[in-house]
Formats: structure tokens, C-alpha cells, sequence
């Protein structure tokens, strides 16, 4: 009886020390709170999120990586997004860019659709220990530029241990090239209309 009890334990245990172990449930795309039932660990993370360029411009591509900052610090889940520094909201202003896999064979990450965006999320694919995860985010091509990005995540080393706003230096967002061209059009085109209507 003892041993029919133990052998139920162990095949339960996998699943509920990770919680979610395809991804992060769709409960954290608001607060990045794991639904564990467990507070975030008070200590500095043991992790880090680290970005291959402070600007980008309006459609323009940064490369994000997660990394544990040793190597017996693996995790198995987490849960990453483009926040914005300068809204009024940003603590749930997620903004509405594109994930991508650095490498499209890697299926240990996957997108995720928060709050009806497509692929505005980035998450674990499956429970496997890990101490990195590499991939791109494309800026919206509309982007204010008076508002600032930081990527944060949540990482989840198991069920009962994780951490919360682990984050990024902050992304400025330049206007890209065709934005700028557009405004220099339109007052061209007044300035041709304003000097032909002198001359008739």
C-alpha cells in the first residue's frame, strides 16, 4: 500500500512542482505573476536579461537573451514582455510587438497572444532545465517615440521559486527613415503649392 502511494506521488510530482510545463499560463500576461500559489523570492534574481542594442527604430529588430548567471541556476519557465517606460500605464502597457525564435529549430520557447495581440509574449516550450533562451522582438512600426521599452520577465526556477522583474536596460525608439520622409514631403508639397499660387 505504502509503495502503490509513493509510486502515485512520484508520477504527480513532475507536473505540479512546474505548474504550467508548456508554457506560462495566459493568468500572467497581465501582473507576470505564475499562478503557484507561491510569493516571488525576495533575494537579487540569478538571472538576467540582456538586449544587443539600447535604440532601435520604428520596425527595427533587437536580439533578447535570458540567461542564469551560473550554471547551476537553470530554470524552467518563464515569461517575457516588452514593457513601455513613459505611458501613463506602464505597469500593464505591454507593448504590442512581435516575438520571434532566434533560432526557428529551437523548440525549447514559443510565443505567446497576450490581452488579444498576436505573439507579444515570449515563454518556455516544455519543462526542460535551461540556462538561456535567445530571441528577437520587432518594434511596432508605429511606435511613439517619446516612449521608452524595457523588457521584463518573470523566471521560474521550479514551482516554488521564481522571480519577478528581472528586466532589461531600457530601448529608446527612433522614427525610421520613412517616417521621416513623409513629414519633409508634405511640407514640400504645401511650399509648392503656396509659391504657384503666388505666381498665377
Amino acid at each position: 500500500m505504502v509503495f502503490y502511494a509513493l509510486f502515485c506521488l512520484a508520477c504527480v510530482l513532475p507536473v505540479s512542482v512546474l505548474g504550467y510545463p508548456s508554457q506560462a499560463g495566459t493568468e500572467a500576461c497581465l501582473d507576470l505573476t505564475p499562478q503557484h500559489g507561491a510569493t516571488a523570492q525576495g533575494s537579487t534574481s540569478p538571472y538576467m536579461l540582456s538586449v544587443d542594442a539600447t535604440s532601435v527604430k520604428q520596425g527595427g529588430m533587437v536580439t533578447v537573451t535570458l540567461n542564469a548567471t551560473t550554471a547551476s541556476d537553470t530554470f524552467n519557465g518563464f515569461l517575457v514582455q516588452a514593457r513601455c517606460t513613459k505611458c501613463t500605464t506602464a505597469d500593464t502597457a505591454i507593448v504590442p510587438g512581435t516575438f520571434a525564435k532566434y533560432t526557428a529549430s529551437d523548440d525549447t520557447i514559443k510565443t505567446m497572444d497576450c490581452e488579444n495581440d498576436t505573439m507579444n509574449s515570449m515563454s518556455h516550450n516544455g519543462n526542460a532545465a535551461k540556462t538561456s533562451a535567445k530571441f528577437t522582438w520587432k518594434a511596432p512600426a508605429d511606435f511613439n517615440v517619446a516612449e521608452g521599452i524595457q523588457f521584463r520577465a518573470t523566471v521560474v526556477q521550479v514551482k516554488v521559486t521564481w522571480w519577478a522583474d528581472v528586466t532589461s536596460d531600457e530601448i529608446t525608439v527612433t522614427a525610421s527613415s520613412t517616417s521621416q520622409v513623409a513629414p519633409v514631403l508634405t511640407l514640400a508639397v504645401v511650399s509648392f503649392i503656396a509659391v504657384s499660387s503666388l505666381l498665377l
